[in-house]
């Protein structure tokens, strides 16, 4: 089941406004700052692109919100253009000078860091993927030659969250 972006009756003004971006414009980026004292990573999601396009919602990290965001928007104008993304493939048209690679999120992860779109979808039950970058020499975080300051900044969704180990929602 999913919620009707043209739907709002009822809502609080914040949630209103969410279905009312995704009836307008076909998703919404969802940037994710960290309150002070607070642990953790800033990162970016969509909303929508699997309602409207029946491909997966995207998860990124470690980059300024407002690249994230952008990136991310991207990615979505090109899906709606058709354009499909895989996982364990290049994609040089996303970031200046490098190449994105695409890993699919692992659902025991989404509950942490999905919430919007759990909430739109009302499940888990949705595809999404987590969009990488490498690092200035073009390795990704998962190769051992990553510099570790970009390793730290992106954390491997497509694996299982070790709190999460016996549920799939």
């Amino acid at each position: 089941m999913t919620l009707d972006p043209k739907n709002t009756s009822g809502m609080n003004s914040g949630d209103a406004r969410f279905l009312a971006n995704i009836e307008q414009y076909g998703w919404v980026v969802t940037k994710v700052a960290l309150r002070v004292g607070d642990e953790g990573d800033c990162f970016g999601y969509s909303t929508g692109l699997y309602l409207r396009f029946g491909q997966p919602e995207i998860v990124m990290f470690g980059l300024a919100l407002d690249t994230m965001h952008t990136i991310i928007n991207s990615v979505g104008n090109q899906m709606k253009r058709g354009v499909n993304f895989v996982p364990d493939q290049d994609y040089v048209d996303l970031l200046d000078r490098y190449a994105c690679q695409f890993r699919v999120v692992d659902k025991s992860n989404y509950t942490e860091h999905l919430g919007w779109s759990s909430w739109f979808y009302e499940s888990h039950d949705y595809p999404t993927l987590q969009c990488f970058w490498p690092d200035m020499n073009s390795y990704f975080p998962w190769q051992s030659e990553c510099a570790p300051g970009v390793r730290d900044l992106q954390p491997f969704l497509f694996l299982r969250a070790p709190n999460e180990a016996g549920t799939d929602q």
